[in-house]
C-alpha cells in the first residue's frame, strides 16, 4: 500500500517508527488512510494518537489543521462567521472562513482532537460535512 504525496516537503523530526508499537500503530493508520474516508482513532489517554497522525501527515507532505474541540465549541469556531468589516461602512458585514472550513477547501489534512467533549450538534454538523 502507498500514501499519496502532498505538495510539501516530507519532514521527520526525532520520531522513531522502528519501535514495535509505533510501527504497528503507524501501519494500522496508513492502512486506514487507504479508504479515503474519515478515520477515528480511539484509545487510552496519553498514548500518542494525535502525535502519530501529526508525524504521518508530516511524512506525507501535507499541511495539517489541528483543532481541539471542547464543550464550548460552536459552529462559528469551525466554519466561520460574518463579523463587521474593519474600516467598512456602519453595519457592513463580510463572511470570514475559519480554519476548519479553509483546510477542507484547500485539501489539507484535518485532525479533530477531543471529539468526545464536543456538543452533539457540532458532531452532527462535522459528520454531515465529512460524508
Amino acid at each position: 500500500f502507498t500514501v499519496d504525496e502532498g505538495p510539501l516537503k516530507s519532514v521527520l523530526h526525532n520520531f522513531n517508527l522502528h519501535a514495535p508499537t509505533a510501527r504497528e500503530n503507524a501501519t494500522r493508520a496508513v492502512k486506514a488512510f487507504q479508504v479515503l474516508k474519515v478515520v477515528l482513532l480511539e484509545g487510552s489517554p496519553g498514548v500518542g494518537k494525535p502525535g502519530l497522525i501529526v508525524i504521518l501527515v508530516m511524512l506525507s507532505g501535507y499541511q495539517l489543521c489541528r483543532i481541539k474541540l471542547s464543550d464550548q465549541t460552536d459552529l462559528t469556531n469551525l466554519f466561520g462567521s460574518d463579523p463587521f468589516v474593519e474600516n467598512g461602512y456602519p453595519g457592513e458585514f463580510a463572511w470570514k472562513d475559519n480554519e476548519f472550513l479553509t483546510a477542507l477547501q484547500q485539501g489539507h489534512r484535518v485532525l479533530l482532537v477531543e471529539m468526545s467533549l464536543a456538543p452533539q450538534a457540532i458532531l452532527e454538523r462535522v459528520n454531515t460535512v465529512l460524508d
